[in-house]
């Protein structure tokens, strides 16, 4: 199947007024900033509504049809940040390592290189034209932006040769995993994470995704000190954890909805984040249900 006939077929529009409102996508964004939860800014690239519908158009109908490898737990269906800590729950140390500006490293170059290197996997065959056109509409003045649909399936596919490697360059001794820019090291042998910063720098001089460390946010740790893995605290008897702070600060939410003391807004965020719970720690979850009663809980 031609791309021009997936088009006409999905979404029943014709290939010339794509690739005509494809020419200027970079212009559909609505640009802002929201508070980072460890400090600073982080700037939004949030599409129009018809940019959004052929960037989920492509995720669909192109993106998902490649692999994501199975130590990659971000951006993933019936996958949670609980996966990803007990794959790591039973080592003693911990390795994090995070990315400078992850979405905007990755450019239309390297969209376009990996299409084309493997446009074989896909039912739909794709032309250089073809590939031009899906570049325009995913990226934001040739890099993927914090913002669009895309932008997450994208970064984990193209992503896959590198978490095959590195899933294999450390022994079987070192348990590796990736939640987007975040990368996670565990083991129980003492001492052996501490050269894995410089050989990943060494290894993405080679690699075509021109990724940077940021060394500010390198994080040795063990089981003797707080592991932290996606807001997750992996406790000393190796069970995961919301973590002490943010116990304490649910239980006063709490408290403050018992005695109708609580903002709207902070109600909002109670009722969300008591289903996070649910999900990631339901031994404090079945304790709040416990003293406070099921009709605040699910009121």
């Amino acid at each position: 199947m031609t791309f021009e006939k997936l088009l006409s077929e999905k979404l029943d529009i014709q290939y010339l007024y794509l690739y005509k409102y494809a020419l200027k996508a970079s212009r559909r964004y609505k640009v802002y900033q929201i508070k980072k939860r460890t400090g600073g800014m982080r700037t939004i690239h949030h599409p129009a509504v018809e940019l959004k519908v052929y960037q989920r158009f492509l995720v669909q109908n192109i993106f998902s049809s490649f692999p994501v490898h199975n130590k990659v737990f971000s951006y993933k269906e019936n996958t949670s940040i609980r996966d990803l800590a007990l794959l790591h729950v039973n080592n003693r140390f911990l390795l994090r390592i995070d990315f400078k500006d992850f979405f905007p490293s990755i450019k239309s170059e390297n969209i376009r290189d990996f299409l084309k290197n493997n446009h074989h996997k896909l039912e739909c065959n794709l032309t250089e034209k073809d590939i031009t056109i899906i570049n325009m509409l995913v990226c934001r003045k040739k890099e993927l932006t914090i913002g669009a649909p895309s932008s997450p399936i994208l970064s984990n596919i193209l992503l896959y040769d590198f978490d095959l490697v590195l899933n294999k360059m450390f022994g079987d001794s070192i348990v590796y995993s990736r939640y987007a820019d975040d990368l996670y090291f565990s083991t129980n042998v003492p001492n052996i994470l501490t050269n894995i910063p410089r050989q990943i720098e060494e290894f993405l001089l080679t690699y075509y995704i021109k990724l940077k460390i940021n060394h500010d946010k390198t994080i040795f740790t063990s089981k003797k000190h707080k592991r932290v893995i996606t807001g997750l605290t992996i406790t000393t008897d190796n069970t995961i954890s919301i973590g002490r702070e943010k116990k304490q600060y649910i239980k006063g939410l709490m408290y403050k909805f018992k005695n109708k003391q609580i903002q709207e807004s902070d109600l909002i965020y109670l009722k969300g984040y008591l289903s996070f719970i649910k999900s990631v720690d339901m031994t404090f979850f079945n304790l709040l249900e416990k003293k406070y009663g099921m009709d605040i809980l699910y009121s």
